[in-house]
């Protein structure tokens, strides 16, 4: 003899975990910190390689190449860290040449932000409210603004 069927008593819509406006899940968040790490990962690759193609270009040769119009030779890389849109990037590998005069294109001299996130930094600086408390969060801020080099 069959059990006939009991009517659902909760709403289907109250079974519904997933809303707009619901706080990220844990998986989700992993996803989201996976897909940053790939995407930076992606950046510095990219970053990288026209760094070495640069040099090759400012060289007149590519690595081990023996060429007539050599200009100058290889010395390694040295290691900077760069906050781009993607997160920041530590310890790139920059190469430089030995003489000391190849400087990338890839990013400015010296700076260690692309230019839209200093913008950013220094916006967030100037709108904050004078309140004591917002006073020492702009203090932390500065400290990550460049500067603009006028003396």
């Amino acid at each position: 003899m069959p059990v006939p069927k009991q009517k659902r008593i909760t709403p289907e819509k109250a079974l519904s975990t997933s809303e707009p406006s619901s706080p990220l899940l844990p998986e989700q968040q992993e996803f989201q910190q996976h897909l940053r790490a790939l995407a930076q990962s992606a950046v510095r690759t990219v970053l990288e390689l026209v760094m070495r193609e640069e040099l090759d270009a400012f060289i007149g040769a590519e690595w081990g190449e023996c060429s007539p119009k050599r200009k100058g030779y290889r010395n390694g890389t040295y290691t900077r860290d760069l906050a781009t849109a993607t997160g920041r990037l530590e310890e790139m590998k920059v190469p430089r040449d030995r003489e000391g005069q190849f400087h990338t294109q890839a990013f400015e001299r010296y700076s260690r932000y692309e230019p839209h996130i200093a913008e950013g930094l220094t916006q967030m600086f100037v709108n904050l409210p004078a309140t004591p408390t917002n006073f020492e969060r702009g203090a932390a801020v500065a400290q990550f603004i460049p500067d603009s080099g006028g003396g």
